[in-house]
């Protein structure tokens, strides 16, 4: 399994952040994250995928583990930098509300 996520996130790395998907697939981050389970970046952006995916229980669910990680500074997408705790925390606050509705 390790192995695997290695061959999938290899190639992530080798290639300039203006060729990366801007929406990169929940199956890649997880990958990814299986790589570095303690970059708190990569929950955000996991978090984020299962959002997309309407999945909010899975991303409420790293969004509290980036809460849990090493609070570290992120980019935006317009070249702003903002911590990741900062990120989970507007985030949950936001799926919250959305989900109790």
């Amino acid at each position: 399994m390790i192995a695997l996520a290695l061959l999938v996130a290899a190639p992530l790395s080798a290639v300039p952040a203006v060729a990366a998907p801007a929406n990169p697939s929940v199956s890649t981050l997880e990958a990814v994250t299986l790589v570095n389970p303690n970059d708190g970046g990569t929950a955000i952006e996991l978090a984020q995928a299962y959002l997309r995916a309407d999945r909010p229980g899975e991303a409420m669910n790293h969004y509290r583990r980036a809460l849990a990680l090493d609070n570290v500074m992120l980019e935006t997408r317009f070249g702003d930098a903002i911590w990741s705790h900062t990120v989970a925390r507007q985030a949950l606050k936001t799926v919250t509300a959305v989900s109790s509705r």
